[in-house]
């Protein structure tokens, strides 16, 4: 099957890595899968849980996974970034690279826990504390809804066509949320990284020469409710 690059596909192809990610997946849910391709994840998730959603955007691949899944694999042909996921216990994806960063802010709205695969550098990112290069509005959206975990890294041999960087496995456990309004703290967020490495004297959010980078999450949370309150 060929791949499209405009898709980001990179298909996995180490049997002992998909082994493993399956491995994470609790037993007897039903699981959302996203970007199944040919359907490495999907045949062995399917083994272990009750139904498998299988969100596939390239209608070949799609129609070719029709074919091989069990009957307890319903694949759903579409964009999952646009779709509304059917209801489910669990997300488990080797995401896109196209589509890392707002496939990971939806899933963030539905809290559903999720073992997913990411660049290293997103991995990183999700994972930061403040004051690295790497922590930033995604590590606090994602942080505000879960604990994160990276795994275990991946080789880029693991994939055909090897990507050009190292991927992560990560696992996403559930928290109480952060805020309650995530759209809103979105935005609030957005314009706060924005300036990075302003003071937050200077943005005169505070009487601090702390700067927003360096800011925890609850520091983050408390300057938003501030804000609101006024």
């Amino acid at each position: 099957m060929r791949r499209r690059k405009r898709l980001g596909q990179h298909f996995l192809r180490d049997d002992a890595v998909a082994e493993y990610i399956v491995s994470l997946v609790p037993s007897g849910l039903d699981v959302i899968e996203v970007g199944p391709g040919e359907g490495v994840l999907t045949i062995p998730l399917a083994r272990k849980s009750r139904l498998v959603y299988a969100i596939e955007v390239d209608a070949a691949l799609a129609e070719a996974l029709m074919q091989t899944a069990p009957p307890n694999v319903v694949v759903v042909v579409g964009d999952a970034l646009e779709l509304e996921w059917p209801r489910a216990d669990f997300f488990v994806s080797n995401i896109p690279y196209s589509i890392t960063s707002p496939l990971l802010l939806k899933l963030a709205r539905c809290r559903l826990p999720a073992v997913v695969t990411v660049q290293r550098e997103v991995a990183e990112r999700l994972a930061a504390e403040p004051g690295g290069e790497n922590y930033g509005r995604l590590t606090v959206a994602v942080q505000c809804h879960y604990q994160v975990e990276v795994l275990r890294v991946v080789p880029p041999q693991a994939f055909e066509p090897p990507p050009k960087v190292y991927s992560a496995v990560v696992r996403l456990t559930p928290r109480e949320p952060c805020v309650e309004d995530f759209e809103e703290f979105q935005r609030f967020t957005a314009w706060l990284f924005s300036a990075r490495r302003k003071t937050l004297r200077r943005l005169k959010l505070a009487n601090s020469e702390k700067r927003v980078y360096q800011l925890s999450l609850e520091e983050i949370v408390e300057l938003y409710k501030s804000r609101k309150a006024f």
